[in-house]
């Protein structure tokens, strides 16, 4: 019985353990958590909510992509100064992202009416990039918090303020904390480290008992 007991330990453990470090391997959730918005018509502009760059750090890689020829124009700014550019503009607003973490998504509004100014002659771009028919930038969110007395930052992708915004626009982020490792990885490995081990001391006792009582 002890013996059965004590192989029963050692595959359960091995199981345990194996399957652990496999989700922490070759089945751990992505190194990077990526969100595509797509709108057939996004307005002028499309922007982020507050706060939704910052979703994870120390960065957010931005890329939007329009029809082959249309100028992109990208970039990252206080949230007040786009909020009074844009005025009364239509635009498509990215709120939050959510779903699986293989697969997540982006939630969006759509709001305003009209055109803008053509956002390459505005002066109130952090960081901004321009392209044709797709434009990207990588933004360091170490500092956003310093912006917080401007409602935070945010993206904004357009084209010239009056034709239609790039149609897809997308999001990454290094997964950090919950989101970088799988939730059962560790305690699987911990509990088939010391199942193993408990069925391994077993079965090294239960060879010596024999002999133990043959000199006896």
């Amino acid at each position: 019985m002890r013996r059965l007991v004590a192989r029963l330990l050692l595959v359960v453990g091995l199981g345990c353990g194996l399957t652990g470090a496999a989700l922490l391997t070759v089945l751990a959730p992505a190194d990077r958590i990526e969100v595509t918005a797509r709108a057939a018509d996004p307005g002028v502009a499309v922007v982020s909510a507050p706060g939704l760059l910052e979703l994870s750090g120390p960065d957010v890689r931005l890329g939007a992509t329009a029809a082959p020829g249309t100028g992109v124009f990208l970039a990252v700014a206080r949230a007040d100064d786009v909020t009074a550019w844009l005025g009364d503009a239509g635009r498509t607003t990215l709120t939050s992202v959510g779903g699986d973490l293989d697969e997540p998504t982006a939630a969006t509004t759509r709001t305003g009416t009209g055109a803008a100014a053509d956002p390459r002659t505005a002066d109130l771009w952090l960081a901004s990039a321009t392209g044709d028919g797709s434009a990207a930038l990588t933004w360091p969110t170490a500092s956003d918090g310093d912006f917080a007395d401007a409602g935070g930052l945010v993206l904004l992708a357009a084209t010239d303020g009056t034709a239609p915004a790039p149609s897809e626009v997308r999001l990454s982020w290094h997964a950090a904390g919950p989101a970088a490792t799988h939730p059962g990885g560790v305690p699987l490995l911990v509990a088939g480290c010391v199942l193993a081990l408990l069925g391994a001391v077993g079965a090294v006792l239960d060879r010596r008992t024999p002999t133990a009582r043959r000199r006896a």
